[in-house]
């Protein structure tokens, strides 16, 4: 009997506590339908709160007034609150650039969400059984989903989202409907094959039950249910690893990357997609982890990879960093400089102090990274020009015989390809006499010949 095997999931993954306030998302579909009636009738059972939420997405004028009404009249029948939200899911759906379906699916989890904290809800019950589950599994499996995908819709996630009739089928639910006279609505576009999961329900399944294998939907389903067990082991062990591994450090995680190297793949998949959950708020589609995966997995010593939403993630040679930054790209420029005086760099937002100084006003230069620099004044090329760098730059390093390229020395000294361009040089005539912050030219040094001294200093 349904009712006896839904009880039955809703003990064997502790689905409802005593006295818990649950916000049952109701469209007047049939599914959803029984569900407010089965947790009604188990109100006194389990102490239940229950608040109805329907939302109206504004695709089907007629029919969602005939669904609002049906759902209200029940709630007004059995005494229950009952939240209306009404939103435009096709303007929606071109804003955020999604399928039809995925902007109603969020507009309508958004809403419950609201309704959760208004009323201080524990919970939200969803409609979804076995028939969907087995849709979902298939759908994802063609999108090349792995375990965490195949493993299907949990019977409760995050404690909070519960799916009752999980375990039961859409014909047993009807089936229930009907004995027990409730009242339900048939959504029209559901028996349209515009959207994909209606071509599968209407037309795959049923074609591949006939000629492969009549049980599919039940081999589907114990499939689902062993992946989610074998998950659930991993998801276990990359939580310990990650208590470990990963360093929050102000809106960034970060992590060592030869400890990530480390990690057998299964592990790693699962830290780049806890890393994305935590600074999206929301988990990301197998696409979006696997881009990460495969940059990770060919290992460049410095890459910035960009995502929506001004989402970054760096690797700085054995340190990478996931989280929400503004990255300033800075386009090529060059500004002649006063001599002596001062300039201004507006693109680096800087400010260049040049002065003549003799050989007896000279000061130790500390060692270290210095936005100042002493140069013999005879040996530079007027005018003097600060720019950023260029593809085929070559310097001479302080020390250093003979010259090099400027990205060689750029990348001995572990600066990421995308922050050289903000890494200013002075040039005179046609050579790099210093790489602000960094080092001057060997050519350019003062030596116990030199006379005149030009300091120049970024403030």
């Amino acid at each position: 009997m349904l009712l006896h095997r839904v009880k039955r999931t809703i003990d064997r993954y502790h689905l409802l506590n005593q006295g818990d306030r649950l916000v049952v998302g109701v469209s007047a579909g049939v599914d959803s339908m029984v569900l407010l009636h089965l947790l009604s009738a188990w109100r006194q059972t389990f102490h239940l709160s229950l608040i109805v939420a329907h939302v109206n997405h504004g695709i089907r004028p007629k029919e969602s007034e005939q669904e609002a009404d049906l759902v209200q009249k029940e709630c007004e029948r059995l005494g229950l609150p009952f939240e209306y939200g009404k939103f435009d899911a096709k303007e929606f759906q071109k804003a955020r650039k999604l399928s039809l379906q995925e902007a109603a699916r969020r507009l309508r989890f958004h809403f419950f969400e609201e309704v959760l904290r208004k009323y201080d809800a524990q919970k939200i019950a969803l409609g979804h059984q076995a028939d969907d589950q087995v849709e979902t599994i298939l759908l994802r499996l063609m999108r090349g989903a792995g375990l965490q995908g195949l493993k299907g819709m949990l019977p409760i996630r995050e404690g909070k989202v519960i799916r009752p009739l999980l375990e039961v089928w859409r014909h047993e639910i009807e089936t229930f409907a009907i004995k027990n006279k409730i009242p339900f609505l048939v959504d029209s576009s559901n028996l349209k094959e515009d959207y994909g999961r209606n071509r599968m329900r209407l037309s795959l399944i049923p074609l591949l039950e006939k000629e492969y294998q009549p049980k599919l939907k039940q081999i589907l389903l114990r499939t689902s249910a062993i992946l989610r067990e074998e998950n659930d082991y991993l998801e276990k062990e990359a939580e310990k690893i990650w208590q470990d591994m990963i360093e929050e450090k102000g809106e960034f995680l970060t992590f060592r990357y030869p400890v990530y190297q480390s990690l057998h793949p299964a592990i790693q998949w699962r830290v780049i997609q806890k890393m994305l959950r935590r600074i999206y708020g929301e988990e990301k589609e197998d696409l979006e982890i696997s881009k990460v995966f495969k940059i990770l997995k060919l290992a460049p010593p410095s890459f910035l990879l960009e995502f929506p939403l001004g989402v970054c993630l760096e690797k700085r040679y054995e340190t990478v960093s996931l989280g929400k930054k503004s990255v300033k790209i800075i386009p090529p420029f060059e500004v002649e400089l006063v001599c002596p005086g001062q300039t201004f760099i507006e693109e680096i937002g800087k400010e260049v102090v040049t002065e003549e100084m003799d050989m007896e006003d000279r000061v130790i230069i500390p060692g270290g990274f210095s936005e100042t620099a002493f140069l013999d004044y005879d040996v530079l090329r007027f005018p003097l020009r600060i720019r950023n760098f260029r593809p085929g730059d070559r310097f001479q390093p302080l020390g250093v015989r003979g010259n090099q390229k400027l990205k060689e020395f750029l990348i001995d000294h572990k600066i990421p390809r995308f922050e050289r361009s903000k890494i200013p040089l002075l040039i005179a005539g046609e050579r790099v006499a210093w790489v602000v912050g960094h080092r001057i030219g060997e050519w350019a040094r003062i030596t116990n010949k030199t006379k005149r001294i030009l300091k120049v200093k970024f403030v």
